[in-house]
This record gives C-alpha cells, structure tokens and sequence, in this order.
C-alpha cells in the first residue's frame, strides 16, 4: 500500500532556495554601464581623462551616452 509509507525526512541539502530580487548593478569607473534606454549590455569607446567621462554606446539599440566620474561617486555612496 502506498498511502501509508513514512515519508523521506527532508534536510537542509534537498531545499533549494532561489533569490530572484534584482539583484543592484556594480557600478564602477573604466567599467561599462548599462545603458539608460533599453537596460541592454553598453560598450566603452572612449575615456575622456582631463574631464573624467566615460563615452559609450549600446550594443542592442546603438544609443550613445556618456557618464561623468561625479556621477558615479555619487552613485556608490
């Protein structure tokens, strides 16, 4: 008969956990960052020294757009 069987004692190893929060975006100078229309993966093409600005562009929908070093010290405090 199946229906009295003693069930399996569960442990910890047989839960499995799955954090499916947004999980914050690392944000950090000479990296790319995300870009700001579509959220999709951003190429470094240049960065600009005397000014401390990172020019890129995104790779899906090829929108340019440059981030100071002002604004990411803002960001990650």
């Amino acid at each position: 008969m199946g229906w009295l069987r003693r069930r399996k004692a569960h442990t910890e190893e047989d839960r499995v956990v799955i954090d499916l929060r947004d999980k914050p975006v690392e944000v950090e100078w000479g990296s790319p960052l995300p870009c700001p229309d579509c959220g999709g993966r951003g190429y470094l093409d240049h960065i600009d020294p005397f000014r401390d600005v990172m020019y890129m562009h995104c790779t899906e929908c090829q929108v340019r757009y440059a981030v100071a070093k002002a604004d990411i010290d803002a960001l990650s405090r």
